[in-house]
């Protein structure tokens, strides 16, 4: 099994003597990627000893679901029918290994792999092991995808930027029709554009004037919803992706102002913004080829250069997220956060991010947003780049 010898690999490098996942009712989403969606109703380890054959260390009535034959060709089953019994296997099956991975993340920060529960692990600490984060295990099973999902990546990024230049292209017809538009009408026609292109995405579009894009997930609805006009300062954050199980996410935040020029307290800032992005890839361009990088130490990057232009209070979250084949856009891979958590876990080649810094200062809110793919041990930009603010009556 491939999977299985890329485990044996993680070990090798993490020098770990075992893989230990555990999981009830198929919680764990890794644990069921390598056993199949079977009806498991009992707790279950799942174990991973370097070099050696993997087990199951599992309950009595599941093993009528987990003796067929794929399953007993990769797994042998260590079965317990007491909790008495379940402990006593653990004591026993795990009294060789002094270092192991399990599915946690450093203080509890990254809820996304922090799978594995307090008890398991605190029982497992106390046979003298050393546990340690499984992120960038877990990582490699979840959030790298197919080279048919990259291209479906392609495919929604195209068509995301295509129908960003309309809904821009939309403002403007608007305000020379009627003198205004609705952010919620903006919105609902994104929406329909992307229903229209086979796309799908799990909330709609946020289309915000300057006040409103304060807040980074202030969203118009029908009955709640700001007028766009002349002279005003339009924000649009918009993702979707094809309408495939391998669909992968476009996610970008563009920005426009409904006028032929853009006065230059929006265009300042938003060089910031530029140049913090600017920044991040240089960084990732520089040293990917030469060590491992870790999502951490990006976010640090634009977040230090925000804050020497005098913004760093206004930047109130992540630079990004990761990107994969999700309902959400916010896939289970490495975050490029040094803010919300400290995330350790290594970029690697096959992962896709965000990088989208955001200036929400009491006057206006302003973002830049963009999607990096890892390829070769370097960034790719797949979802566009905004240089200046859009002057929208200038189209």
């Amino acid at each position: 099994m491939e999977k299985i010898e890329q485990v044996q690999q993680e070990l090798e490098i993490e020098k770990a003597d075992a893989w230990i996942m555990v999981d009830y009712e198929n919680r764990n989403k890794t644990l069921v990627s390598f056993l199949g969606d079977k009806m498991l109703t009992r707790k279950i380890f799942m174990v991973f000893p370097h070099g050696e054959k993997p087990y199951l260390i599992c309950h009595s009535i599941d093993t009528v679901f987990l003796s067929d034959e794929e399953t007993l060709k990769n797994f042998d089953l260590h079965v317990y029918h007491t909790w008495e019994e379940m402990l006593n296997l653990e004591k026993n099956d795990f009294k060789g290994y002094k270092k192991v991975l399990m599915d946690i993340s450093e203080n509890g920060l990254l809820p996304r792999i922090s799978l594995a529960d307090y008890g398991s692990v605190e029982y497992i600490k106390s046979l003298g092991m050393e546990v340690i984060s499984s992120g960038d295990m877990l990582q490699k099973f979840s959030a790298v995808y197919s080279s048919r999902a990259h291209e479906l990546q392609l495919k929604a990024d195209k068509l995301t930027l295509m129908i960003k230049d309309e809904a821009f292209k939309k403002i403007k017809q608007r305000i020379l029709e009627s003198g205004e538009v609705s952010e919620y009408e903006i919105q609902k026609f994104i929406c329909d554009r992307f229903h229209e292109e086979g796309m799908v995405y799990d909330d709609p579009a946020i289309v915000a004037i300057g006040s409103n894009a304060n807040n980074p997930h202030y969203g118009p609805t029908e009955n709640c919803s700001s007028v766009i006009k002349m002279n005003d300062l339009v924000l649009i954050d918009m993702w979707a992706k094809m309408d495939d199980p391998e669909g992968v996410y476009a996610d970008i935040t563009w920005m426009g102002f409904v006028g032929e020029n853009v006065p230059e307290i929006y265009a300042e800032r938003f060089q910031v913004l530029k140049t913090a992005i600017d920044l991040d890839v240089e960084f990732l361009k520089r040293e990917l080829p030469k060590r491992r990088v870790e999502g951490w130490e990006v976010d640090q990057v634009s977040r230090d250069y925000i804050a020497s232009k005098g913004y760093g209070n206004y930047f109130i979250h992540r630079t990004g997220h990761n990107i994969a084949v999700d309902v959400s856009p916010h896939g289970p891979g490495v975050n490029i956060d040094n803010y919300e958590s400290h995330d350790q876990r290594e970029i690697v080649d096959g992962v896709t991010f965000s990088l989208e810094p955001g200036i929400y200062a009491p006057d206006f809110g302003e973002r830049s947003e963009t999607n990096v793919y890892i390829e070769n041990r370097q960034p790719v930009v797949v979802a566009g780049r905004q240089e200046k603010i859009i002057a929208i009556m200038a189209l």
